[in-house]
């Protein structure tokens, strides 16, 4: 019957309109297959987890005071982190934008302080500001008896406002430089100082959108099960996320676990869920080509501020020196090292395979559902950024429950690649959506015009578009994915370890300079990586 249809099909518009309409369609459902596949997962993941619950007889769940204390001190530090962040980011990003240092320069180093492995800013801060730091020994070289911990709550938010101060700071910076040229020559023509261009005529631009990047810092606060893990010095300060993981670890009861998590992932959803109605232009991480026109200069106040920032920021990065200080050629070259680099190096590449994967096709969906003028562009996107609602210690501790009950039959790389994917997928989705929707409607008439296949207009126009994004953004993927910790404190074995998992075992057993050495080899190793595939890239591809 099928048969008959694509002949009467061929006979009335021709056979090679036919030929040429199948190779589209194989082309465009080829693209859209990875989408499918991760809907596919979503769907059994869920499935899996109702099924299991609905066999249980006797399905009860523990809400004690050490759970609801948990569950406010989750959102306390969150809100809390998040506050400094924006508010700490927006005066960072002022300076930057008032000093005389290259925009390039200045959106690299804010880059690479926000996918910088969290043991090592972590413990960087424990080395600065720990009993027995360097700044203890600074005031005892000068009898100066003044002794205070980092440990605790001020830990949790020093670190954690760490890496969201650096992303509220490009934000803002990138919406600064991104400021027209015309309109900063008609502020100096009718002398508007700063700070009445920046309170008065700048404010619309600059809030645009902010409360995306609201809500991705109060996601990315939320879910800081490694600062916590290692900051936490009381019950009282337990999250939800380290709730989890004690129930796993300690307790071996994954069903609390896993109910915990929904309810984690059901309060954030909950809180975000104004945002989901909202309809943006994703402008978060767009890029500046040229340099900025300048029309303000910095001053003393600026300087100032920057130079604290600069304090802030760049002396935990004193612990390599720490740890090059502890050189330690055995441990570099064992075999327990080599093998957990190995396998970092492969979860990173996998991860960013998967989720790379996912989101061009996500995003040839969306823009072809955009271009039909169809409203479930809109599920398409949701579906994305539901998954980065759920904390990644609860989807971690859904993928054991599961696992549990098929016996463990997934190998844990093949589980933590798929955690870290699903994470990543929404930033290289968010981060790269600009380019691919630019001019859109007119591509799509010289698509029609010229019947180009999605395929070859996938690889021959929009990846000419968007491949400085692309780069950026892999590597950045590249570097979070071989860095987290948190997934894989659910599925590591004697066999399968990661360099933060082993230097997190080294810490934890009072090899304290080993786990220095290891961490500053694993942060060098991190940097030549990323200046070298830059440096390699922009010299192949021309990119200025």
């Amino acid at each position: 019957m099928g048969l008959l249809k694509i002949k009467l099909y061929g006979s009335i518009i021709g056979p090679q309109v036919l030929i040429k309409t199948i190779q589209n369609l194989k082309g465009s459902l080829l693209i859209k297959l990875p989408f499918y596949f991760y809907i596919l997962i979503l769907i059994s993941i869920g499935a899996s987890v109702l099924f299991f619950f609905y066999s249980l007889e006797n399905l009860s769940v523990s809400y004690d005071n050490f759970f609801q204390q948990s569950i406010k001190f989750t959102f306390f530090q969150a809100i809390l982190s998040t506050s400094i962040s924006i508010t700490f980011g927006f005066i960072l990003s002022l300076c930057l934008y008032l000093s005389n240092i290259k925009s390039q320069y200045i959106t690299s180093t804010l880059n690479f302080f926000f996918i910088a492995p969290v043991l090592f800013i972590s413990y960087g801060v424990i080395f600065i500001h720990g009993s027995n730091g360097l700044m203890q020994k600074i005031f005892q070289l000068f009898n100066l008896d003044f002794s205070y911990s980092f440990f605790g709550l001020v830990g949790i938010i020093y670190v954690t406002s760490f890496f969201n101060i650096a992303l509220s700071a490009n934000y803002f910076y990138r919406k600064l430089i991104n400021i027209p040229e015309n309109y900063l020559k008609l502020l100096t023509a009718n002398k508007i100082n700063f700070y009445l261009a920046l309170t008065k005529y700048l404010r619309p631009i600059i809030l645009n959108n902010i409360i995306i990047l609201v809500s991705m810092i109060l996601i990315f606060c939320i879910s800081n099960f490694t600062i916590i893990y290692i900051f936490a010095n009381s019950p009282l300060l337990t999250t939800i996320e380290l709730a989890i993981y004690q129930k796993i670890s300690f307790e071996a009861n994954i069903v609390d676990a896993v109910i915990y998590g929904f309810i984690q992932s059901g309060l954030i959803i909950l809180i975000l869920i104004p945002i989901l109605k909202l309809k943006n232009n994703f402008e978060l991480l767009t890029l500046k080509q040229s340099e900025i026109y300048r029309i303000y200069k910095p001053n003393l106040l600026s300087t100032m501020i920057l130079i604290i920032f600069c304090f802030y920021f760049f002396t935990p990065c004193l612990v390599i020196l720490k740890g090059l200080f502890n050189f330690n050629l055995d441990l570099l070259f064992s075999l327990g090292t080599l093998t957990a680099f190995v396998y970092s190096f492969l979860i990173a590449i996998s991860s960013l395979f998967i989720s790379l994967l996912i989101s061009l096709s996500s995003l040839f969906i969306t823009r072809g559902l955009y271009e039909k003028k169809s409203h479930l562009n809109n599920y398409v996107i949701l579906t994305i950024f539901i998954i980065s609602f759920i904390p990644s210690i609860t989807l971690s501790a859904i993928l054991f429950l599961i696992n549990s009950n098929l016996n463990f039959i997934l190998p844990n790389f093949l589980i933590v690649s798929f955690i870290n994917s699903f994470l990543l997928t929404p930033l290289i989705f968010l981060f790269l959506i600009p380019k691919f929707m630019e001019n859109n409607r007119y591509e799509r008439l010289k698509v029609i015009q010229f019947k180009i296949a999605p395929l070859v207009r996938l690889i021959k126009i929009d990846f000419l578009k968007f491949k400085k994004e692309l780069f950026i953004i892999c590597s950045s993927c590249f570097v979070l994915s071989m860095g987290d910790l948190t997934s894989i404190t659910l599925f590591n074995s004697n066999s399968f370890k990661t360099v933060p998992y082993l230097i997190s075992q080294l810490y934890s057993n009072y090899r304290y300079d080993d786990a220095f050495f290891l961490l500053a080899v694993f942060v060098i190793f991190i940097v030549f990586f990323l200046y070298s595939i830059n440096r390699v890239f922009y010299k192949n591809a021309g990119i200025k």
